[in-house]
């Protein structure tokens, strides 16, 4: 065992009490962990992490947009940084280790290297990004966005959030924090980041059903979305109208997404195994529905994922279309309001590389595979080398039953501390 390696396992303890600490500064009321975008919760964990970070001698402060940061300087070698970074906030009554883990294992490795006085060439810095997922905010990726730039005044006033209502624009000055600094500026420069690692859960049970512990990915899956798609028909008495006069907002739906499922499955049979699919919500009027009338009101989410955007844009050209014959089939209209979502980026084979030797070092099997949108996909699209690390974790995420094992969670740590002195 390396003396890095050896450095970091002395720390599980540490990494444990961490995810303790935050976890009973963020309980749900009702279940699971929620760390809203913006919220006291997600501030306290920041907070946390800071302390931690400043107990093992290394630096921290929050940004001009409200991110966290922790660092260690390089040896002087380089005017570069390795930035390792992933999200502190959580979906509504989700579980603890959802980005969060990619953070504390940035801050687990810089304390090792901190004890173990190993030096860099490369200095490092730590980032807990604010607001990565999407339902508070129904943008995915806004701390690192804010972080590089990339959202135009009028997002930052029109973006409102699903708890709080407010504006982004609003939310960052309740930090006591001038939105025009996003504007203004970069406030970090791409051209001075050497690499981007992340570390994170896998979302799936593959790296489970396969009994390994730790995963590179080869790509972040991109998205096209429609947060609320409107379904507009008329109610009518459920006995007394016939199947011809109905305009029938379920029926209409429900044949759409068996089309959708349909195609995806074409899709996936052709070859495309990384196309993803998913409806996560869908729901009749509550203040009108009643089992004796025919639905004239639905709204459904539509979500597609994948690595490959031709694909995506295929099955999603297909689900427009579909749409419009069942429109007129039942005499109902699809409202399908604001696209939002990113474009599939594929990682750094260099970095790719690089994991897998660390894990080889380790005697780790590597499980090579796509993954879901993160923060390292603002990274490369802003011309950054990026790699992820991925953790085994029993019961997917986005759900309060989230289990990452802190054996499994030291080991990979140890993968990300080797690959990111060895790149």
């Amino acid at each position: 065992m390396t003396k890095l390696a050896h450095a970091i396992r002395e720390l599980k303890d540490a990494s444990a009490g961490l995810f303790r600490s935050i976890a009973d500064a963020s309980r749900d009321k009702v279940e699971g962990i929620t760390r809203a975008a913006y919220g006291p919760e997600e501030t306290a964990t920041g907070e946390i992490l800071a302390d931690f970070a400043r107990s093992e001698g290394l630096q921290a402060s929050w940004d001009g947009v409200g991110n966290i940061h922790m660092t260690r300087p390089g040896n002087g070698k380089s005017n570069k940084e390795i930035v390792i970074g992933s999200h502190i906030d959580t979906v509504p009554r989700g579980g603890n280790f959802d980005g969060l883990a990619g953070v504390v294992a940035g801050a687990t490795l810089l304390a090792a290297l901190q004890r173990a006085a190993i030096a860099t060439d490369h200095g490092i810095r730590v980032i807990g990004f604010r607001g990565e997922e999407s339902p508070w905010l129904g943008q995915a990726y806004i701390g690192s966005k804010l972080l590089m730039g990339a959202l135009s005044r009028d997002e930052l006033h029109n973006l409102k959030h699903s708890r709080y209502g407010k504006s982004l624009w609003q939310l960052l000055e309740d930090l006591k924090l001038d939105p025009e600094e996003s504007l203004n500026r970069k406030q970090i420069q791409p051209a001075n980041i050497h690499a981007y690692l992340e570390l994170h859960i896998e979302q799936a049970p593959l790296l489970v059903s396969l009994n390994r512990p730790v995963a590179v990915a080869r790509a972040v899956r991109g998205n096209i979305r429609h947060p609320k798609v409107t379904v507009t028909g008329e109610y009518g008495h459920s006995g007394a109208m016939p199947r011809h006069l109905r305009k029938d907002t379920v029926m209409a739906t429900a044949k759409l997404l068996a089309s959708i499922d349909g195609e995806w499955k074409r899709l996936i049979d052709a070859g495309n195994d990384d196309l993803v699919y998913t409806t996560g919500v869908i729901q009749t009027n509550a203040d009108t529905h009643t089992m004796t009338k025919v639905p004239g009101e639905l709204t459904w989410s539509f979500n597609v994922g994948g690595t490959n955007d031709g694909v995506m844009q295929e099955l999603y050209d297909f689900a427009i279309k579909k749409a419009d014959e069942l429109a007129r089939e039942h005499s109902v209209t699809f409202d399908f309001g604001v696209r939002t979502g990113s474009s599939a980026s594929p990682l750094d084979p260099r970095i790719m590389n690089a994991a897998i030797r660390a894990g080889e070092d380790l005697s780790i099997a590597m499980e090579i595979m796509p993954t879901v949108g993160h923060d390292a996909a603002i990274f490369e699209k802003n011309g950054v080398p990026c790699g992820v690390i991925l953790i085994r974790n029993e019961n997917g995420s986005h759900n309060a039953d989230e289990a990452m094992e802190i054996e499994d969670f030291i080991l990979g740590v140890q993968v990300l501390g080797a690959t990111a002195v060895s790149i």
